[in-house]
């Protein structure tokens, strides 16, 4: 478009010049006088403002006439002024921040979100991610810090307190309750035996025959061995047990009821006891080392990243997990007008902040870029731009000049 402009402008001068010429055998003429005088004004606005357009960027046919090549002349003082301009008035601190804040930045990125959420490369990129973030993880790295933590829990832990919530859990699970009953249970099948009643039979029998006594109580002890033998004497202690285990059984019977009174009473003493209390601090001390728990922690943080990575690598994972949980909370902060308001403002004063750091930047910029072109450049660059409005205004100056010529020819053939 430049070159087709500047091509009828130097049309437009020449047909100017040719009329000149053409007219000159006739200008003894009314119209011969009247037409040389238009094309001779048409010449004359063509060349001056052909002249006045080239001595913007150079000197016009490199003749050194002051005051022309004014661009290259001047050019410090018009950078200077463009880039004050576009610093201080065109991208001024106000007027950036007043625009800025007609941007809802906040909202604009919440839409933006949830509009990809179902695009099909935003799952494979969040799956490749969570994936990256996984073989990230140093295992080696991390089992001795989660090894020592697990260490601090473990000496922290108030043994005293947890003896009294482990006791606790069991009165409240009628735990005792229950260990008696399988106890009782136990005996109970040992008694039952054959073996058992002759057992009973032979220690009671041997425990008559040790007994030392005189008078009429050997009399009756050896009057009461002549009336048993080992076998009843087993048989009736054995049933006393059976019975007795029956009794301890039956939930509302006071020995039964003694019994778990007693060891309700010895479970809530075990907190103040302090050989216990020592036993367990010890035992809590090795805990670390009686499980191995380094090694244990490395095969658990092995299976658990194999498993994740297997999991994240699954074409549901991004779909089904990730964009579910990233929807919700997209939903939950559009429903909290403060909230967004409160992301919006401080958004805005992030910006505002960068912005007054920086606003000086703009200038540098402008300046870096101009430093960048040479003359030539940058005449070659402004010619691109406004070349064609600049040879517009030679055309102009031949059709005006020309116009004001007839004019000027009339009035002077008119006086």
């Amino acid at each position: 478009m430049k070159k087709e402009a500047k091509y009828i402008a130097t049309v437009s001068l020449g047909v100017m010049g040719a009329g000149f010429v053409a007219t000159l055998p006739v200008s003894s003429t009314v119209w011969g006088a009247f037409l040389q005088g238009g094309f001779e004004a048409g010449v004359v606005g063509g060349l001056a403002d052909w002249f006045a357009v080239s001595a913007l960027f150079r000197h016009p046919l490199g003749i050194p006439i002051p005051h022309t090549a004014l661009l290259p002349k001047n050019r410090n003082k018009i950078t200077k002024a463009l880039v004050s301009t576009v610093e201080n008035e065109l991208l001024s601190k106000e007027t950036i921040a007043a625009r800025l804040q007609q941007i809802r930045f906040l909202e604009r990125g919440l839409e933006l979100v949830e509009n990809h959420l179902d695009n099909e490369a935003l799952h494979k990129g969040l799956s490749a991610l969570a994936k990256q973030a996984l073989a990230a993880i140093d295992i080696e790295k991390l089992t001795p810090l989660l090894a020592e933590e697990i260490n601090k829990a473990l000496h922290e832990v108030d043994t005293s307190k947890l003896v009294r919530a482990l006791v606790s859990t069991c009165l409240e699970g009628g735990y005792e309750g229950k260990t008696l009953d399988f106890v009782l249970d136990k005996v109970e099948a040992w008694a039952v035996k054959f073996e058992t009643r002759d057992q009973l039979g032979g220690m009671a029998i041997k425990a008559f025959e040790g007994l030392q006594s005189n008078g009429f109580m050997a009399f009756a002890v050896n009057a009461f061995m002549g009336m048993v033998s080992e076998e009843k004497l087993g048989n009736i202690i054995q049933n006393f047990l059976i019975s007795y285990i029956e009794q301890m059984r039956s939930k509302s019977h006071p020995r039964r009821e003694a019994v778990l009174s007693f060891i309700r009473g010895e479970l809530n003493k075990l907190d103040k006891n302090p050989k216990l209390l020592e036993e367990l601090e010890g035992w809590k001390n090795k805990l670390p080392d009686v499980f191995s728990l380094e090694e244990k922690l490395v095969g658990l943080l092995e299976r658990m990243k194999a498993k994740a990575e297997a999991f994240v690598e699954q074409p549901e994972f991004a779909p089904q997990y990730v964009v579910p949980v990233v929807r919700k909370m997209l939903a939950s902060v559009r429903d909290n007008p403060e909230m967004i308001q409160r992301g919006e403002s401080w958004i805005q004063q992030q910006i505002v902040t960068y912005l007054e750091q920086n606003h000086s930047k703009i200038g540098q910029l402008v300046q870096e870029n101009l430093d960048k072109l040479g003359n030539d450049k940058l005449i070659e660059l402004m010619e691109d731009k406004i070349g064609k409005d600049l040879q517009w205004i030679r055309v102009n100056g031949a059709i005006c000049g020309f116009i004001i010529g007839l004019g000027l020819a009339g009035l002077k053939l008119l006086f």
